[in-house]
């Protein structure tokens, strides 16, 4: 009795021990969400911080990157920079200041949640009407302790 008891353990024992690392390396893998495609595109706007007045930039998501810079190439208050989804692809590759993760769903106010990985600042998008056209509405804290939110509107070309 004592024998099959301690067959039993073991057998039960080593299948687990052969499921978790396969489950836990399959959900290593699918931790990263694409950028939404409401979201993605090339968006134009004045990124104002409150206090540096405000500047010309273009903001392009595409569905595992996203590229801010100076709107005009006249400009040089910005030098584009691109941030990478944290997938495999750009994770083991890039540089941890350029990686950024994407929220699983939309948070209560219908903002999705991109997070700089290397300093945890999140940035919120969604997509919204406003003065009669499309535009991607995006709101910032300039730091943790500061509850007042930082909005600006980007709008997409017309053709």
């Amino acid at each position: 009795m004592q024998i099959s008891k301690t067959l039993t353990i073991l057998g039960v024992t080593a299948g687990l021990a052969a499921i978790v690392p396969a489950a836990q390396s399959a959900h290593a893998k699918t931790t990263a969400n694409p950028v939404p495609h409401a979201l993605q595109g090339t968006w134009y706007g004045k990124y104002s911080d409150g206090t540096t007045g405000k500047s010309a930039v273009k903001y392009r998501l595409t569905k595992y990157t996203f590229k801010q810079g100076a709107a005009k190439a006249t400009s040089q208050n910005y030098q584009a920079i691109t941030f990478y989804d944290n997938v495999d692809k750009y994770a083991n590759t890039k540089d941890s200041n350029y990686l950024f993760k994407v929220a699983n769903k939309v948070n209560k106010h219908g903002y999705w949640k991109l997070t700089l990985i290397n300093v945890n600042s999140p940035l919120y998008f969604k997509k919204v009407q406003h003065n009669g056209k499309t535009a991607l509405k995006m709101c910032s804290y300039l730091n943790s302790d500061s509850k007042k939110a930082q909005i600006n509107y980007y709008y997409q070309k017309s053709e």
